[in-house]
């Protein structure tokens, strides 16, 4: 009990250094929003996440505004999420696409997770020595669900749903992209959607990923082969591979379940069928 509340303070402590990483990416935009609307944002996010049932923590949203909101204001580019279970992260980073004028599309079966392929249904977390497991079915919201979250403590107006399997309904999709967060569990369903995505995102674009501890999710972004094979481009690599990023006080040290990659401001990439 002690270690949890310790580890809640220091959560809780750390915060406004979270927020002031929003507040300078706001200087870098080139047309900075209002200071007032970046530091009363934080505890909206804070409040969503005892409100909305989710898989990833306020801090980690955080991150992910911080890159929506400091990307140039004249740079193309729409939010994707990739993964939304019940919403909670939907909630609260619609609240920073409104923000950044910036539209979210939202790709989930709205079914839970498909069948894992053989050698997907356990994940290896070298960092906690231990192993998650996956089913069909896991993590399901429906879209009804989901739209209610956003439309109460979130902004709907921003977002767009596109409910499928990834491999039906990302092939479709050709607007540009700045942000990116893709939490799918599967490195089937990881491969799919990167392949889609990575092309559409534009110079300093990035993307972020969940279950960064994951080997089997980080070690896609160092696979050499799979890269040239399916985006004609080097692998880029994963900030946060294997521990995330130091968002969240652990036994141990700072970690998180997040990682990103930065689309390069001086490779050209091009997507390849196969």
């Amino acid at each position: 009990m002690l270690t949890k509340l310790y580890r809640r303070a220091l959560l809780c402590a750390s915060t406004p250094m979270f927020v002031e990483s929003v507040a300078r990416s706001n200087r870098r935009r080139g047309k900075p929003l209002p200071q007032r609307a970046i530091w009363s944002m934080a505890p909206r996010f804070i409040l969503n996440g005892r409100k909305v049932e989710t898989t990833s923590r306020y801090s980690e949203h955080l991150a992910i505004a911080s890159h929506i909101i400091g990307m140039p204001s004249h740079a193309d580019g729409c939010v994707i999420e990739c993964g939304c279970y019940k919403g909670g992260s939907t909630v609260n980073l619609s609240l920073a696409c409104a923000l950044a004028d910036r539209e979210l599309h939202v790709f989930d079966s709205f079914d839970g997770l498909p069948t894992p392929a053989d050698g997907e249904a356990e994940n290896t977390l070298d960092l906690d020595r231990t192993m998650n497991t996956y089913e069909r079915g896991m993590y399901a919201g429906s879209l009804d669900e989901v739209r209610g979250n956003v439309g109460h403590f979130g902004d709907l107006s921003v977002c767009t749903f596109h409910k499928g399997w990834f491999s039906d309904t990302l092939p479709g999709f050709t607007s540009p992209c700045a942000t990116a967060f893709v939490d799918v569990d599967l490195r089937s369903s990881l491969e799919t959607c990167v392949q889609a995505i990575w092309p559409l995102l534009v110079k300093g674009g990035a993307l972020f990923v969940h279950e960064a501890r994951h080997r089997e999710i980080a070690s896609l972004f160092y696979d050499q082969d799979w890269w040239e094979q399916k985006l004609g481009a080097d692998a880029p690599g994963l900030v946060g591979a294997g521990t995330g990023l130091g968002l969240n006080p652990e036994i141990g040290g700072w970690t998180s379940q997040l990682g990103y990659s930065i689309k390069s401001e001086a490779a050209e990439y091009a997507s390849v069928s196969g």
